[in-house]
Parts: C-alpha cells; structure tokens; sequence
C-alpha cells in the first residue's frame, strides 16, 4: 500500500477509545502527525496502521527533576486545576501575573526556541528563556515610552462626561500597534507549545477539535500556561519556590513592572513613595 501511494505507514497505539474520524497527533521517530481514527474506530491501547505524515518536529521535554510522571494519551490535571498544589504555588503566581515568563520556561524544557519551533541545537534552545524574557522587557519598555492615559470622567455643564486625553493620534497608533503584534506573538507561541506537549505526551483533543489549542491560549492564557507547566514538570515530588520557577531578578523585574502599571506613585518629600 505504501509503495503504490508512496506514503510510509507505520503503527501506533491509540491513546484512548476514539470515534470514527477522530483527529489526533502522534509522535513517531521524533516527529509529530496528524492521524484520523478508521471508521470501524479504536479503543485504547490498540495498534493500528496509518500513514505517516510528518508535519512538524518535536523533541521530549525535560523535567525538573529528569522523571516524568505524565500518562501517555492524558493531561495529568484539568485546565483549570492552577490551584492543585496550593494558591501560592510559584507556577501559579507566575501564570497569573505574568504568564510569559513561564511559558519560557516551559519553551526551555520542550527544547524549543523562542518562537515555538523545534530547536536545532542545544546552544539554541538554552537561550530560549533569555530570548523571551528580552521580548517581554522590551515589549514593556516600548508600552510605557508610548503610554496613552485613559479618560477621565469630568464634571462638565451640570453633568459627567468622558474626557479623552490629548494624545497625537499617532502615538496611540503605535500603541495599539504594538499591543496588537506582542499578542499575536504570545498566542502563536503559545498555540505551538501546547501543540508539542500534547504530541510529546500523545494527548487527543477533546473539544473544539482542529483549534483546541488555538482556543485555549487565546481565551485561557494564565491556565493554558500552568497546565503545561504542569505536565513538563514533576511538582508532585519537587519542591519549588519564585527562584527556581525563575532568577531572582526576574521576579524583581516582574513585581517593578507590576507596581509601574498598577500602583498609584505620589512625588512627596522629594522622593517617590507608593500609595
């Protein structure tokens, strides 16, 4: 069969009991493809022979601590189980306050480089949470030099209206610009992580099949982020704290950044203090 269509087949065993036409990735030699249940359907642990397409190459993950206690064919938590060691739980704070960091780290131990794809050598993918946490500096250094205040409500001929700031509209262009091409980097990025987790633990989608992952980056950023952190890693057995999830440094440089956008700074005394 495959010398007259030319395609190579291969047999692999289905990670759980799917219905007929069911789409799935599965890793072979390395490389992730896209396989379609038969229409008799499968159930779990059976071998079957389907062609193999290679579309992108995957490598394994690394965890923590070199183990991995992952099922193949299952997520070990749910997307929203963020608080399944805890409410502060490093990976937990880190996805929620800013969830890039730790999907850099998750990048790191897939071997992926800093946009998602396989890296090619070990020198790349080593300076792949370097590189993402670059690109997120720079992304808020960029923000705050073109910064836009809101409007402001503002007692106006016996009642309240909005007064928009002025700002030169192309300033705000450049924000929104800006705003607009660091999100479709996160959720590309993200989009493709996701994907490699699930080849390399041969996870099916369950819903919205075809751009499941496409949906969970986009409308659940913080979790998605978590989850797989969760799954490369062994936080059952490992002890982790903020500096081992990242540098010292880094979670100083996340909390500035947190307290430039969130805090409100009063000049008093010739000295800023934060109110």
């Amino acid at each position: 069969d495959s010398a007259v269509t030319g395609v190579p087949m291969v047999r692999i065993e289905a990670p759980a009991t799917l219905s007929p036409g069911f789409r799935f990735d599965a890793l072979y030699d390395g490389q992730t493809f896209s396989v379609t249940v038969p229409p008799e359907g499968v159930t779990k642990g059976q071998m079957i022979t389907v062609p193999f397409t290679p579309t992108m190459k995957v490598v394994e993950a690394i965890p923590i601590n070199n183990r991995s206690t992952a099922l193949l064919g299952h997520w070990k938590d749910g997307l929203c189980d963020c608080c399944k060691f805890g409410c502060f739980h490093p990976h937990l704070w880190y996805a929620w306050c800013c969830p890039v960091v730790l999907m850099g780290q998750v990048l790191t131990r897939m071997k992926m480089n800093w946009l998602g794809d396989a890296a090619l050598e070990e020198t790349e993918w080593r300076l792949t949470f370097r590189k993402t946490l670059y690109a997120l500096i720079g992304y808020g250094v960029l923000r705050n030099m073109f910064y836009v205040p809101p409007p402001t409500m503002q007692f106006v001929d016996g009642h309240y209206e909005k007064v928009f700031p002025d700002v030169p509209t192309w300033k705000i262009t450049i924000r929104n610009v800006l705003i607009f091409t660091f999100s479709i980097y996160v959720l590309t990025v993200l989009t493709k992580l996701r994907r490699a987790v699930r080849a390399r633990y041969s996870i099916p989608e369950e819903r919205c099949l075809g751009c499941e992952d496409l949906c969970c980056s986009l409308w659940c950023t913080p979790c998605t982020a978590a989850q797989l952190a969760r799954q490369t890693a062994d936080y059952e057995v490992q002890h982790v704290n903020m500096l081992t999830v990242a540098p010292a440094w880094v979670f100083n440089l996340i909390l500035l950044s947190w307290l430039l956008n969130s805090g409100v700074f009063f000049l008093w005394k010739g000295g800023w203090i934060i109110a």
